[in-house]
């Protein structure tokens, strides 16, 4: 039956989306203003539209509007109930209705909602301005996003998207990045290095944060909250020291642990969480939102801040700090 019901799924969204015009087929550039804008939502823990998650979607589609993004980027438990085939595809389809493209990395709830993650991953790429399937190779959980400058004739910026996994099997902890992950990083990177001359201004979004994100919050705290412990993998693959060697990605952006928002910075690179864009589902101290990141051309930077679903700006932050 879950089989059947994740070909419908399939089905269906093909269909729609051949239906439509291939709005997220063209490359990714910076405005005519010189920015370029990305909404990280994180951990929405979609039920479906009645109950919990009543409020998600004019919510999101609200602050979605408010900040007129380039990109949207989900980081991952964006699902909590079953049918799970039919929760993303109802996710990605109020996503997919502001008419802005997006891309999907999953958490550790999302497979547990009777499909598995490549079951979820191939029904990303059938979804309708979900550009998972444009720039994730057949199979692939891992992928990176060029974005040109404004006349497209230069890769100004990289965005990585990444898929932290779940759990290990054998005690359930999680499990984050695979040394085979981290390699396909560093040959991206030195790659794009390579074709391009030049280090482009990388960011790099998945779910579960890295073991060195309490050590930058000891270390230089940027802006923002931390109201209970952080929840790295059980295992450190080294996912931050070849951030640190490739010199590419500054920024980093996990979700996960619903009470922290923060910022902090680390050997040059900030660490910062999104803020729980979910219902009333799951625990939550802040007010439900989304982090947005605007990047400025010509600048190895970026500004953020968090936009509350009361609308209210908090922790506008600028990475790296301006010197006065």
């Amino acid at each position: 039956m879950k089989r059947l019901l994740l070909l419908a799924c399939l089905l269906a969204a093909a269909l729609a989306r051949a239906g439509e015009p291939a709005a997220d087929a063209a490359p990714l550039r910076f405005g005519d203003d010189g920015t370029f804008t990305i909404v990280q939502l994180t951990d929405i823990h979609y039920t479906g539209a009645a109950g919990l998650s009543e409020h998600v979607p004019a919510m999101l589609t609200r602050l979605i509007g408010q900040e007129k993004p380039d990109l949207i980027v989900l980081t991952g438990d964006v699902i909590y109930r079953r049918p799970g085939a039919a929760r993303m595809a109802e996710m990605c389809g109020i996503i997919g209705g502001t008419g802005i493209p997006y891309a999907v990395t999953l958490g550790n709830h999302d497979a547990e909602q009777g499909i598995t993650q490549d079951e979820l991953h191939a029904l990303l790429r059938t979804l309708p301005l979900c550009v998972n399937g444009r720039y994730a190779a057949e199979g692939a959980h891992d992928f990176v996003i060029p974005v040109y400058t404004a006349d497209g004739t230069t890769e100004e910026a990289r965005i990585y998207v990444m898929d932290s996994n779940d759990y290990n099997a054998d005690d359930h902890s999680y499990k984050g990045f695979e040394p085979a992950q981290v390699a396909w990083y560093g040959a991206q990177c030195a790659e794009a290095a390579a074709r391009n001359g030049r280090k482009a201004t990388g960011l790099m979004f998945f779910h579960v944060p890295l073991p060195e994100y309490a050590e930058a919050f000891a270390e230089e705290r940027l802006s923002g909250s931390r109201l209970e412990g952080e929840c790295p993998p059980r295992d450190n693959a080294g996912m931050f020291r070849a951030l640190v060697d490739g010199g590419e990605v500054i920024g980093v952006f996990t979700g996960h642990d619903h009470s922290n928002d923060y910022v902090a910075q680390k050997e040059g690179i900030a660490l910062g969480y999104g803020r729980y864009s979910g219902g009333y589902g799951e625990y939550q101290e802040l007010v439900s939102g989304i982090r947005v990141i605007r990047l400025q051309q010509g600048r190895r930077g970026f500004t953020t801040w968090i936009r509350q679903a009361n609308g209210r700006e908090r922790h506008r932050t600028e990475f790296p700090a301006e010197e006065k």
